[in-house]
């Protein structure tokens, strides 16, 4: 049996304390290890004030793990992370602006705490069937690994935990690698092969704010107070799963790492320790954005009286650059001068397997990988094209206008601060809606 902890969390630090004790990590931590401590900062915005609450791992909690630490004499640790964005050559990079957000740069002077930009770090190439992954160097080097997810869904991978979580460990080429277009070998398969590669010794999921249809701020948070802890992966999602209302075993990515490793699927190889009950937690989490019955869009277009539009849903072969972009699409049609008119027959394509239908008066390919592979394609009437990777923000104006998609004046200066106009409005007048567990002081 595997023991996962399972407590609500009331206090700083204590709570933390409290669940690590109950799922038999503390006496696994020798004070000279070298300790490394992956986080969930998955996103940031600067000059803008986005909403948090489930997206990222708290401050609270990450600093309240580095004390946990130290008072067990452990004194060389690290915190790192590989947010997209963060290899481009600018400095600071994104990962460094987030620290300063988030007040992590003060764990350096007040713990010598070092933050590692996985983007600007070593690889090490690991074997997968036949392919390397290459994986960050730190970690394969630490003596101890604490990883710290959120406790949120997801749009493509039903949940975003401790699994997960450590793709943000791998360079740009092996997360779009996971992303394949292979039924069979899918972004599912190559997640489940992580715990195999990378075995942290200790997962905390922090459920302080739990996310749902996540991973990003377009989702809804709500205040949870959960934290989740296991020396074991598998388990520590398998719980995680059940908390937020889905079934370990109907989500690929678990159930495939738990058949690798000679597991059960349910949670009848676990042991729950903590005075809870993990079914009556929360109310169950929707993680998939929800298609009109046609199939043609998302409901969120037909309930807005969107109409002449074909955009299908997401699918698992969408990298984080075009999921992150998919916004840009979203908030410009539902933004659109003409939004309440018909538009004029306009199909939008991204990912890497949508395929356009015959018909269709515009084909819109966002992104290379869909101009590479559907560009010439015959279905095609009059293509319209978005480059690059990530699509350019400058092009995608200029493929509306040409398919007379008539975007609001100023359109990419708004969506710049709709994370505070649009998706923090959400939270505000809120008090359990916290930011201080985002800071540190």
């Amino acid at each position: 049996m595997y023991d996962v902890a399972v407590v609500k969390y009331s206090r700083p630090h204590e709570s933390l304390k409290q669940v690590v004790e109950l799922c038999g990590a503390i006496g696994d931590i020798r004070s000279d290890s070298k300790v490394c401590i992956k986080p969930n900062i998955v996103s940031w915005y600067e000059d803008v004030n986005f909403p948090k609450y489930g997206v990222l791992t708290t401050c609270r909690l990450i600093e309240d793990m580095v004390r946990l630490l130290m008072e067990h004499g452990v004194t060389d640790i690290s915190i790192i992370e590989g947010m997209v964005g963060s290899e481009q050559k600018h400095k600071p990079s994104i990962l460094e602006t987030a620290s300063r957000g988030l007040g992590l740069d003060l764990l350096k002077n007040r713990y010598g705490v070092k933050i590692i930009d996985v983007m600007r770090s070593s690889f090490t190439e690991i074997p997968v069937d036949d392919k390397n992954i290459s994986v960050n160097s730190d970690i394969l080097e630490a003596d101890y690994v604490v990883n710290m997810p959120v406790l949120k869904t997801h749009t493509q991978t039903m949940v975003s935990l401790g699994i997960k979580n450590l793709k943000g460990l791998l360079n740009l080429a092996s997360r779009r690698m996971f992303h394949s277009t292979d039924q069979h070998i899918d972004l599912h398969y190559y997640l489940s092969r992580l715990p195999g590669i990378v075995a942290p010794s200790l997962t905390v999921i922090d459920g302080i704010y739990s996310l749902e249809l996540g991973p990003m701020i377009t989702g809804r948070a709500h205040r949870a107070d959960i934290i989740i802890a296991s020396k074991d992966l598998i388990s520590a999602d398998k719980v995680g799963a059940t908390v937020l209302g889905i079934e370990p075993r109907d989500i690929p990515h678990i159930a495939f790492a738990a058949e690798a490793h000679g597991r059960k699927t349910d949670l009848t190889d676990v042991n729950i320790r903590g005075e809870v009950n993990i079914t009556k937690l929360l109310k169950p989490h929707k993680w998939k954005l929800e298609q009109h019955e046609s199939g043609e869009m998302p409901t969120y277009f037909t309930n807005a009286g969107v109409k002449g539009i074909r955009f299908l849903s997401m699918d698992d072969s969408l990298c984080t650059y075009g999921a992150d972009f998919y916004h840009y699409i979203v908030q410009g049609i539902l933004t659109a001068k003409n939004k309440n008119k018909t538009f004029d027959d306009v199909e939008i394509l991204y990912g890497r397997i949508q395929k356009p239908t015959p018909g269709h008066k515009h084909t819109m390919l966002v992104g290379q990988c869909q101009i590479k592979s559907n560009s010439e394609h015959p279905a095609i009437n009059h293509c319209v094209t978005v480059r690059g990777c990530p699509p350019r923000k400058d092009d995608f104006v200029a493929a509306c206008k040409e398919v007379s998609i008539e975007l609001p004046d100023g359109f990419l200066d708004w969506m710049g601060k709709s994370p505070e106009l649009v998706h923090m409005k959400r939270y505000r007048d809120k008090p359990e809606f916290d930011e201080s567990f985002y800071r540190i002081e």
